[in-house]
């Protein structure tokens, strides 16, 4: 069984109870993969960073690039052996070069079995067909990306993360519908068990008497823009996808956690 939690951290302090209550749910899930968005230079200097709470159990992938890898991909360091990592910039539109993609190629210490997780983040801006069209860009490099894994060692690829587009969103769903149609499976219909909620909610605010951020009463989330997907070999299946709306998973950021459960055929 593999167990995947995902989530944009939302880049903006104070992380520290955000980042507690992420790693507890991380924890409560006992996820084996963890990938984030907007996990930049702020979570990693906060008083509590993210990284260092995951370390006890985690280690992260391309570590060399961490300093300013904002889409970082951590796995269960006892359970499971590199094989292959990577690290890359969305060419064209960019901001601080947080729009990239990390990937990894899992071995099971003991099973053997093989499986690549992926962590990304596509553009963000809402002008038209300019920022659909990067979007689509950013898709394909992802494409790319994938198929090299694909190809070279005949797995499965999960991918997860903030594609900003989808249901409701400002941004509209073209570049979802085309991430179909370059063969990307939506583990929201795939999955066994599954929910029809939706990913993004208004920020939290600041109580600035405690000096931590939390949810606005009633703030339920109204729109699509965090996936995960299957892409390639169909060696595993979903058993499970899920979506947080807990008063913690609210609180931790103004992205909802995503958590999704694996079994190889």
């Amino acid at each position: 069984m593999i167990k995947l939690y995902d989530q944009n951290t939302w880049h903006m302090i104070p992380l520290d109870n955000r980042n507690v209550l992420m790693r507890s749910m991380i924890e409560e899930f006992d996820a084996d993969f963890c990938t984030f968005q907007e996990c930049g230079p702020k979570n990693r200097t906060s008083k509590t960073p993210l990284p260092v709470l995951m370390s006890d159990k985690y280690a992260e992938l391309c570590p060399e690039k961490a300093d300013g890898n904002y889409t970082p991909v951590f796995y269960k360091k006892d359970k499971y052996n590199v094989l292959e990592a990577a690290y890359h910039v969305y060419t064209g539109l960019n901001d601080v070069n947080s729009k990239t993609l990390t990937w990894g190629v899992f071995e099971d210490k003991q099973t053997g079995e093989k499986i690549a997780v992926a962590s990304t983040h596509f553009w963000f801006k809402n002008r038209g067909e300019v920022d659909d069209q990067q979007r689509k860009q950013n898709a394909n490099e992802l494409k790319e990306a994938c198929d090299y894994i694909v190809e070279k060692y005949d797995i499965p690829v999960i991918i997860s993360g903030d594609l900003n587009t989808g249901r409701n969103a400002e941004t509209g769903d073209a570049p979802y519908h085309y991430m179909m149609e370059i063969g990307f499976k939506d583990v929201r219909y795939s999955a066994e068990e599954t929910t029809d909620g939706y990913t993004y909610h208004d920020y939290p605010v600041l109580d600035e008497e405690r000096g931590i951020f939390i949810n606005k009463p009633d703030a339920l989330p109204y729109c699509d823009l965090d996936y995960i997907f299957t892409y390639g070999k169909d060696a595993v299946v979903a058993k499970k996808f899920e979506i947080l709306t807990s008063e913690k998973a609210l609180n931790s950021s103004d992205h909802c956690p995503l958590q999704a459960t694996f079994e190889f055929k």
